[in-house]
């Protein structure tokens, strides 16, 4: 495990990084700055002695503010970064913990890829229910003869 010291460092590497970085290279840096911060996490300890995988003690809010700060973001640029590195953070956290620790800090066990995946399975399933239904209104309309027109196609004489 790297140095408390090392690991601020490489965050606010990264942090400068993002600033200019597009695309790819932008998303690389989010995924790295997830597993630093994770990494952070497990150097400050909650009241009962384990690291703080949630992120959730004062000391662990100030010290990342800090870093933000001496990267050069404003609280509005570092609450964007914050948010996009979120989903990454997540599926770090679950990767280093086990089921149980998960369950005592009352996270989901499954990670937000899986979870995405999960929906997306769902959402395509229910696309694939929608256009089964659309194809079946637009054959029974089709199936239906026209209005004023005689089973032979042609219009009754009035």
């Amino acid at each position: 495990m790297a140095t408390q010291q090392e690991i601020r460092t490489e965050i606010v590497r990264i942090l400068r990084a993002l600033q200019h970085a597009e695309g790819e290279r932008r998303t690389m840096l989010y995924r790295d700055l997830a597993d630093q911060t994770v990494d952070l996490r497990e150097h400050y300890l909650t009241p009962a002695g384990q690291p703080d995988w949630t992120g959730r003690t004062g000391a662990y809010r100030i010290a990342v503010r800090a870093l933000y700060a001496e990267a050069g973001y404003s609280q509005a640029e570092r609450k964007v970064v914050q948010t996009s590195t979120r989903y990454h953070i997540g599926n770090h956290v679950r990767a280093r913990i086990s089921k149980e620790e998960a369950d005592a800090l009352a996270l989901n066990p499954q990670s937000p890829l899986l979870r995405a995946r999960e929906r997306s399975r769902s959402d395509r399933q229910e696309l694939r229910d929608l256009i089964a239904q659309a194809r079946a209104i637009v054959e029974a309309h089709q199936q239906q003869p026209e209005p004023g027109l005689a089973k032979s196609g042609r219009r009754r004489a009035q």
